[in-house]
């Protein structure tokens, strides 16, 4: 089970441009009940907003939040998998970078993001 690929695994999806602002990327993330955006540019992702950036990023008593374009405080370059990569595999990257999401590259060069609780979901439907 651990073997197959990412594309058994439930996805999600939000994606926003870098030039969006912070304040209105967490009401979409809020309304979607997703923990991350995706920043696409030019259908090339170049960034990660996620619940960990803001609370690390958009706080404290400098902190414009109405004022502070994603781009700003996303994580650039952000490791991305293959469909085609083993559950096994997400779980590793995940354990080893701390990522609760990692961005999936599809074959017709899409993306989607799974999280550790489409993992946890996943691993729980096995027949134990």
């Amino acid at each position: 089970m651990m073997e197959n690929d990412i594309s058994h695994l439930d996805q999600e999806l939000l994606t926003v441009s870098a030039d969006a602002l912070a304040l209105d990327v967490i009401k979409k993330m809020k309304a979607a009940g997703l923990g991350c955006a995706l920043v696409i540019e030019n259908g090339n992702l170049v960034g990660i907003f996620t619940e960990r950036d803001l609370l690390n990023k958009l706080t404290g008593p400098t902190a414009r939040p109405s004022q502070t374009a994603v781009s700003e405080l996303m994580s650039v370059n952000p490791e991305i998998l293959s469909e085609t990569d083993s559950v096994a595999t997400a779980v590793n990257k995940m354990s080893m970078g701390r990522y609760r999401h990692i961005p999936i590259r599809k074959a017709d060069r899409s993306y989607s993001v799974i999280s550790i609780k489409h993992v946890l979901k996943y691993i729980a439907k096995a027949a134990w």
